[in-house]
């Protein structure tokens, strides 16, 4: 099965967030970042069922390199991603979205 994708808003403000501030501490850094998670969407539009239910129905997709995970819900046909989140911040951060 073919999944589309749709990102909140939310999650594109965190995906901004964390580019910069990597690009802020190391030009490039941010353009790294950047590459790993198109690698992690291209995985779990792969196949998302392969990635762990952590919260209710949210799946989340740890990245290797980074300490960002990828949460993600499976709509039909539609993953959507609600937030891109740094593993040391408190998760109820995250929850109402």
């Amino acid at each position: 099965m073919r999944y589309t994708l749709s990102i909140a808003e939310a999650a594109e403000d965190d995906l901004r967030y964390a580019f910069l501030w990597y690009e802020e501490q190391k030009e490039g850094l941010g353009l790294s970042f950047e590459k790993h998670i198109s690698k992690a969407v291209a995985s779990i539009l792969d196949n998302p069922f392969k990635t762990q239910i952590r919260y209710g129905s949210t799946r989340v997709f740890f990245l290797k390199k980074f300490p960002f995970g990828i949460h993600f819900h499976i709509q039909e046909k539609t993953i959507l991603i609600v937030a891109v989140f740094h593993m040391s911040q408190n998760p109820e951060k995250w929850k109402g979205r």
